[in-house]
């Protein structure tokens, strides 16, 4: 029997680890009425789809940051720019700036940008290199 979750946006009934169509349209929308055409272009790259496969390989493929605060198992379908592109455009494909995560976590992340943007610039960059030494290490 599977597993089903309620989208938070619209409330429809999906399968575990599926998005619903309501987010993918917002994302849409998003690109084409609120991001700039620089960033646009970025995310659109072969670049941003070669950096965002690395990160997901270097994450095993989990939400980062639920497993290191909760324990919780969580597959990502979200990579996060833990010090955005319009911050430091320079990073935008190092991998040491790049964290996987789900997009429930990355919308909870975003956030708590607006309390403590530099303390959980540091936490998340703290935490992603213990999370990738214990990958290394064989831990996970």
């Amino acid at each position: 029997m599977p597993i089903y979750k309620r989208c938070s946006r619209c409330g429809a009934r999906l399968p575990a680890g599926t998005r619903c169509e309501c987010v993918k349209q917002r994302h849409k929308e998003y690109d084409r009425y609120g991001r700039d055409r620089k960033s646009r272009a970025f995310y659109n790259s072969s670049a941003w789809e070669h950096a965002r496969s690395a990160a997901l390989a270097a994450d095993e493929g989990l939400d980062v940051y639920l497993y290191m605060t909760e324990g919780i198992v969580v597959l990502a379908d979200t990579v996060h720019h833990i010090i955005p592109l319009q911050d430091e455009w320079e990073k935008r494909n190092d991998i040491s700036n790049l964290m996987s995560l789900s997009g429930e976590t990355h919308s909870m992340i975003e956030q708590m940008y607006k309390k403590d943007k530099d303390g959980m610039e540091k936490k998340l960059h703290e935490m992603l290199q213990r999370y990738r030494s214990m990958v290394r290490g064989g831990a996970v």
